[in-house]
């Protein structure tokens, strides 16, 4: 059956096509144009336009599609966007959702949480005849060829407002390995089953952004500086970057919480060891992998 990506051709459900591809597997993308999709089936699906919902499902050349990756739109609430389309996915046929959240999303709450909420809900209306996984990653490690790559790139420097947390990066392959295993798993999973319907994603190690840092200098082969930032100065960047100013704000104190051990609790605390996954790549690892990004 078919996997119903959404989100367009992001990172880790571009990673996800590739796993379900060499699996077999039949894959459609949701795009507003198709770019990135790195040749996979697309359809016109734009979370804004809900007259682009249906069309995931109006494809009679591929099998039907039984199972959605859901990437929500950057909102407080996404809510009103996204409840339509998994009405209308479950109306269609779909038995599984598997949703990009985060590890500092409360379910129920802003954001992405608001949806891993809905979701529950609805499963739990339809038990037996649908289930979800959200799935849960803490800070990424391609941040640092996103967010960070100009700094790093032209300015040789790691700007973050955070002088001392350690965190437990996760790469997007690992993510994508994640969610393919979640939509391939074998049998109902119950929603209350928090290590299967709600798992956590780790890294292998935790590190500060100092130590990170420090792997940057040795694989390039220049010092590359840690530079603490404001939160004011934190929260224009996220401006800056494109984020709606509620959701920079909200972002921002979650960023913010890492320095109280939000994330390092994560790796360490008993009262998460049945949820968290642990992901394969290290932090330097990728970066040996991905550096001529940052090559001068």
């Amino acid at each position: 059956m078919t996997t119903f990506i959404t989100g367009g051709a992001s990172q880790i459900g571009v990673g996800l096509a590739h796993l379900l591809r060499q699996a077999d597997r039949s894959v459609l993308f949701g795009s507003r144009a198709g770019r990135g999709t790195d040749g996979f089936t697309w359809v016109p699906f734009d979370w804004n336009d809900p007259s682009t919902y249906e069309n995931a499902f109006k494809r009679e050349d591929i099998k039907p599609v039984e199972s959605v990756y859901v990437l929500p739109p950057v909102g407080i609430d996404p809510l009103p966007q996204v409840t339509p389309f998994i009405d209308l996915a479950i109306e269609k046929g779909v038995k599984r959702f598997v949703l990009i959240s985060a590890s500092d999303a409360v379910k129920g709450g802003p954001e992405m949480g608001a949806v891993h909420g809905y979701l529950e809900k609805v499963v739990l209306e339809k038990r037996g005849l649908v289930d979800y996984v959200a799935l849960r990653p803490t800070w990424f490690t391609d941040n640092l060829a996103r967010e960070q790559y100009l700094h790093i790139k032209e300015h040789d420097e790691i700007v973050t407002p955070l002088p001392k947390a350690r965190i437990p990066f996760i790469a997007a392959q690992d993510i994508s390995q994640a969610a393919f295993d979640a939509i391939v798993h074998e049998g109902y999973i119950n929603p209350e089953d928090e290590a299967n319907s709600g798992p956590i994603l780790i890294g292998p190690e935790l590190l500060s952004y100092d130590e990170v840092a420090q792997i940057l200098s040795t694989a390039l082969g220049r010092p590359i500086k840690h530079r603490t930032i404001s939160r004011e100065e934190a929260l224009a960047q996220y401006v800056g970057f494109g984020l709606p100013q509620a959701s920079a704000e909200f972002l921002v104190d979650v960023e913010l919480n890492l320095e109280n051990g939000a994330a390092e609790r994560l790796a360490t605390g008993e009262e998460f060891a049945a949820v968290r996954k642990v992901g394969k790549l290290g932090v330097k690892e990728y970066v040996e992998k991905t550096k001529g990004l940052w090559l001068k």
